[in-house]
């Protein structure tokens, strides 16, 4: 039996956060705003962020691995907040062995038309979508030994002011009008960002002037009454033959980001906003993980009992990206001595060994002549 597509609005009301209408007390004064870590603090990981949905193209072995690929690819734009994260060397090597990352799979099949649509009639199109969770001490590793910023979990919701003029004055897009905001909700999902979008009131109606003259600090106290400091300002209206939009990012009063985003298709223009609130946000928060410098390494690894051992061994280790090559020093009696060429320090291998299940250092082992464990 062919599983029932997902309805179009619960698929935007994941990507904008419910929010209450009710009034909410200001943030006592020195507070974090929501969304923001103090400087000390150890990253949030959300599990959302290491999951992906990517289309099949059939049903071949070699398509499945692609498909795996391009999920973590997906996810590493998330994490890092940088669409070219997947140019990184190190990335690309990953990728040919993305799914020894992957802990779980499932596929599912929607009904769309020809362009990509809800089916209504018509022959419709059957599409298989696969979606792949990650195992996130290893993509932290990944990312990590690429050298790439990793952006936590803790992050803002803005509050979207959105005010479109199709040349009969600028409207405020509510909470009501989601297949609106759609391209852009959708686009903030593929860059780990979620949006909320206001009620509407009257009080809110009238503010689209504001709105419109982009003026970050009189929606403060609107934003407030959702619990955000975070705010997107836009504004969508016609130019020439297409369509402009102008953005406008804040936290509280103080503006992050401007950028403005013109092309022919009104929906691309609006999803414009998910990006550049991206850029901003992870440009602000993602931190440099220290993994140490390049070079090689030395170590042991013991308990091995036999071939399959020293096999399952060296597979292990030519699965870490962050291993550019492997040289057998010696191997001896339930031990090999390897020489390691690292695109990481020693500090950094440590931590892409602790974070798979294959390996452990051995606690007795000098820090001067790194040794580890084969696990059972």
């Amino acid at each position: 039996m062919r599983s029932k597509p997902l309805l179009p609005r619960l698929v935007l009301l994941l990507a904008l956060a419910p929010l209450s209408a009710m009034a909410q007390a200001p943030a006592p004064a020195g507070a974090v705003p929501q969304g923001e870590a103090p400087a000390d603090a150890e990253p949030v990981r959300d599990p959302a962020l290491y999951q992906a949905e990517v289309e099949l193209l059939s049903q071949g072995a070699g398509e499945r691995r692609a498909a795996t690929a391009r999920a973590l690819g997906l996810v590493l734009v998330k994490l890092t907040g940088q669409p070219a994260a997947t140019g990184n060397p190190v990335v690309r090597r990953a990728m040919a062995k993305a799914e020894a990352l992957v802990v779980d799979s499932r596929g599912s099949e929607t009904v769309s038309d020809q362009q990509g649509n809800t089916a209504i009639g018509g022959a419709p199109v059957y599409k298989t979508l696969m979606t792949f969770s990650f195992d996130p001490a290893g993509v932290d590793a990944l990312i990590a030994g690429a050298g790439l910023p990793y952006w936590g979990g803790g992050r803002p919701r803005p509050l979207l002011w959105l005010a479109i003029d199709d040349g009969r004055g600028a409207r405020l897009v509510n909470s009501q009008q989601l297949a609106v905001v759609k391209p852009l909700a959708t686009r903030g999902l593929e860059r780990g960002l979620r949006f909320g979008l206001p009620s509407g009131s009257a009080i809110e109606q009238a503010a689209v002037q504001t709105i419109w003259a982009q003026s970050l600090a009189p929606m403060l106290p609107l934003s407030s009454r959702y619990g955000e400091q975070t705010q997107l300002l836009g504004k969508v209206y016609r130019s020439g033959a297409g369509w402009t939009a102008d953005w406008v990012l804040g936290s509280g009063d103080a503006e992050l980001a401007r950028w403005s985003y013109s092309d022919p298709s009104p929906q691309r223009a609006i999803a414009s906003g998910a990006d550049g609130a991206a850029d901003a946000i992870a440009a602000r928060d993602a931190r440099s993980m220290d993994m140490g410098q390049p070079g090689t390494l030395v170590v042991a690894v013991a308990g091995l009992q036999d071939s399959n051992d020293f096999l399952r061994t060296m597979g292990y280790l030519q699965t870490l990206a962050v291993v550019r090559s492997i040289t057998v020093l010696e191997a001896g009696p339930g031990q090999l001595d390897l020489s390691l060429d690292l695109a990481i320090g020693p500090e950094g291998f440590a931590r892409f060994v602790a974070a798979g299940s294959t390996l452990e250092a051995d606690p007795l082992a000098s820090p001067d002549a790194p040794r580890f464990l084969l696990r059972r």
